[in-house]
């Protein structure tokens, strides 16, 4: 079977190839090959050693291929909102992870691979289906949880470039679908709501997990000092999926922590220069 993620995205590359050429000039210490860019030392003894934040900004703007909508901001309404280019480097990139991502959903699903329970793919939210670029913008790349709620709540995050596919094909082939964020259970709705809009398959509420230390499963989350890592909320909460009888075939997730701790049989790690979950 062949897959049609392989085939979404022809334009994208020649299209992208000038943000690349940007960001690796840029980014102080980037690798053309691919590789990480080296963190700076804990403790610098020189300011050679750390990148300076406003090239940083610059070059993270040259991977979206930073582009003005007209859509003005939730909160006072002044402030036209950022998005990314479908021509930009990160575009380029999200149909290369989409495209092998594809491929190995439609290998499991069609070669009658003994799974351990119901097959399901799980996805995070931030950065992995719904794209926060928006507001890190609007917030010069600083979280503030107030302003961040306002976002959330009207429901202004775009589609993370192409997952809107991946996500419905993976629901076609028969795979269950979750969600799995660290945003807080009192976003439920406006988080549900904002996937929908942007083309997500409207999944049942108990596939769509926000963090609740209340739910027996994370009961080590409430009560440890202090309250548990990320790494931990969501692998508690994958593991607590599994109990349910179904086997997580993949695990998409922004952040490393996203896919660290295991109960998933592979994992997928989506870009996101923007800011870091331990």
């Amino acid at each position: 079977m062949t897959s049609r993620f392989t085939r979404m995205f022809p334009h994208a590359v020649t299209a992208a190839a000038a943000a690349v050429v940007v960001l690796i000039l840029l980014v102080p210490g980037a690798i053309a090959d691919g590789t990480s860019v080296p963190a700076p030392p804990a403790q610098p003894t020189s300011a050679d050693q750390i990148q300076n934040v406003d090239q940083v900004k610059t070059a993270i703007k040259a991977y979206y291929r930073d582009t003005v909508t007209q859509t003005l901001d939730p909160i006072n309404g002044t402030v036209l909102l950022h998005t990314y280019s479908p021509s930009g480097a990160y575009a380029n990139e999200m149909a290369g992870i989409e495209a092998d991502a594809a491929k190995d959903l439609d290998k499991e699903a069609t070669h009658d691979k003994k799974f351990s329970g119901t097959p399901a793919v799980l996805f995070d939210i931030d950065d992995t289906t719904l794209n926060t670029y928006s507001y890190e913008i609007y917030s010069n790349f600083v979280f503030n949880p107030t302003t961040n709620a306002a976002f959330v709540n009207a429901g202004v995050f775009p589609a993370v470039f192409g997952m809107p596919d991946l996500v419905q094909q993976a629901q076609a082939e028969g795979y269950t679908l979750f969600y799995l964020t660290g945003r807080p259970i009192s976003q439920f709705a406006p988080t549900k709501g904002n996937l929908v809009a942007v083309g997500y398959p409207d999944v049942p509420d108990s596939q769509v997990y926000l963090k609740d230390l209340t739910a027996p499963w994370l009961s080590s989350c409430a009560t440890s000092t202090p309250v548990c890592t990320t790494t931990q909320y969501k692998s508690l909460t994958r593991q607590h999926i599994e109990s349910l009888g179904y086997d997580i075939v993949a695990n998409f997730g922004d952040q490393f922590s996203d896919l660290n701790g295991g109960f998933a049989d592979r994992t997928f790690k989506i870009p996101n220069p923007m800011y870091f979950l331990p």
